[in-house]
């Protein structure tokens, strides 16, 4: 025992008076904070509606009549131009939003046998114009089929906004925290390893009294320990931008949404997520001859975890069992965490298959450092 804690008082001192070895462990959680919160405030501008807002629009023909025309002007600034070509010129060029062209005698042609063609012309790229022709077609829908109406006294979307926010957030989530649980992980893994194999410091330790075991366990414990605190970095960052971001992905959305259960189980699941990471990449660190090829060797599994994350994203409704698949299985239970549909069950399989691959992936580390082919790279 004294041996491993010697192990760990090393490894703790080498990690902290290294600035750059501690910055990475709270860099993941300064970056979801940042990018999370960069992420709401952009979306919260995108999804901003000024109520006060008239969409610009030449308008040709408009009619006479008590029922469309308040309804278009409500909602209209009409603009005068030349022609009618030129005001199509200013919506392509984005300083129109809308052309509408309403055909000669619209309000008499109105359920005869050839029923009037209004014409809108809009610029799709342009979000003003877009919207303008969605509220301006929904006016004239009301008014398509005067023998019945829809949603006009009531009926709509009955989506609450914790469900909405949710399903935004499902999309985000796996992606993002998989990518910066790993380039955290992989920021001070390969240099625990092979850093000290190309430095020569491994091969002098390895020649000491101490067993290769408690060499092992003493640094497994060391890099879990920081692994642990990088995942509870990511926590607290995303802990601390979870309300600009819900508020961003729905006007009127907040963190309370989710309980303080949901946050416990969240955590869980990235610091399950990270034990499995710096297992893994701790591996590939005491296969390589030095930080560089471990640093190269490393990235084809930073694209897996990636596209773990992505699979995750559009996974809906899994079987039970894919939780129960390592990493992907925590990617979907970060999804369903966030909209809300995450089982106990589901949360359980994920954990405990992260926790057995982790436990897997130290003995064998267990039994690598008792081999001198792989330590002294013979």
């Amino acid at each position: 025992m004294k041996n491993i804690l010697t192990i760990i008082k090393k490894e703790f001192a080498r990690f902290f008076k290294d600035r750059r070895m501690v910055l990475s462990v709270f860099l993941p959680g300064i970056m979801i904070f940042l990018l999370y919160t960069l992420m709401g405030t952009v979306m919260s501008d995108v999804n901003k509606v000024d109520e006060d807002y008239k969409y610009t629009a030449y308008v040709i023909n408009i009619p006479e009549d008590d029922k469309i025309s308040p309804l278009l002007l409500s909602v209209l600034d009409l603009k005068q131009y030349e022609s009618e070509e030129a005001a199509k010129t200013a919506v392509t060029d984005g300083n129109l939003d809308l052309v509408i062209s309403f055909p000669k005698d619209f309000i008499e042609g109105i359920g005869g046998d050839v029923p009037p063609d209004v014409k809108i012309y809009f610029n799709a790229s342009v979000d003003n114009s877009l919207n303008g022709f969605n509220v301006v077609n929904a006016i004239l829908e009301v008014f398509k089929s005067p023998a019945f109406s829809v949603n006009v006294s009531g009926g709509g979307d009955v989506a609450e906004e914790k469900d909405m926010a949710g399903k935004i957030l499902s999309m985000v989530m796996p992606m993002l925290m998989f990518s910066l649980l790993a380039s955290g992980c992989i920021a001070f893994a390969p240099e625990a390893i092979a850093g000290e194999k190309e430095r020569g410091t491994l091969s002098t330790v390895l020649i000491t009294p101490i067993k290769r075991w408690q060499l092992a366990l003493g640094k497994i414990i060391s890099l879990a320990c920081f692994a642990t605190l990088s995942g509870l970095s990511s926590f607290i960052g995303l802990i601390l931008s979870l309300p600009k971001l819900m508020d961003g992905a729905v006007s009127g959305a907040t963190a309370a949404f989710y309980s303080v259960g949901d946050y416990f189980m969240l955590l869980g699941l990235i610091v399950s997520v990270v034990l499995v990471i710096i297992s893994l990449f701790s591996i590939v660190s005491a296969f390589a001859k030095s930080v560089k090829e471990a640093n190269s060797l490393i990235a084809p599994l930073m694209i897996v975890i990636i596209l773990l994350g992505v699979f995750s994203m559009f996974t809906t409704a899994p079987a039970v069992g894919l939780f129960a698949i390592p990493l992907l299985g925590s990617g979907l239970a970060f999804s369903a965490l966030m909209s809300f549909t995450l089982t106990p069950l589901g949360f359980v399989l994920a954990i405990i298959s992260n926790l057995v691959v982790a436990a897997a992936l130290i003995t064998l580390l267990s039994f690598m450092f008792k081999s001198e082919r792989i330590m002294f790279n013979r």
